[in-house]
């Protein structure tokens, strides 16, 4: 490679070195049925991450959804028993709610329910990583 041409690339590396791509999944039944978090945050300066849940649940479906991106603080889901089996609901942030069926891979946008559902998790950092932390035994409810 010419010198100039690696003096080319340099700044250009730099710049993608910023970038940021995590994932974590809530795995529901083993690795063939899960919720799967998508978090990037595409360049250094960015002061935010673009989100997506990807639902599976193998052979029948998965399916990728786009989120609102969130502001790098803020970048938390938390997953809530969606009362009948294989729906969840799931709030970004504090103010951002979505729901999922995993029997077929439907996701829509929904109104803040009247009353908040028990929680099963949370998507967030944890010990510097992105992970799906479940919650405590004995404190469902708790967000």
């Amino acid at each position: 490679m010419t010198r100039h041409l690696r003096l080319l690339l340099l700044p250009l590396a730099s710049l993608l070195a910023g970038c940021e791509i995590d994932n974590a999944a809530f795995m529901i039944e083993g690795k063939e049925h899960a919720l799967i978090i998508n978090r990037e945050k595409p360049y250094f300066w960015s002061d935010q991450y673009e989100l997506a849940v990807i639902v599976s649940r193998m052979p029948t479906c998965q399916r990728r959804f786009d989120m609102k991106p969130a502001r790098l603080n803020t970048a938390v889901v938390t997953v809530f028993d969606g009362g009948e089996p294989n729906r969840y609901i799931l709030r970004q942030g504090s103010s951002r709610w979505y729901a999922v069926n995993t029997t077929d891979c439907v996701f829509s946008v929904i109104d803040k329910p009247a009353t908040e559902p028990p929680a099963i998790g949370t998507f967030r950092k944890k010990d510097e990583q992105f992970t799906f932390v479940p919650v405590k035994a004995g404190a469902a409810g708790a967000s």
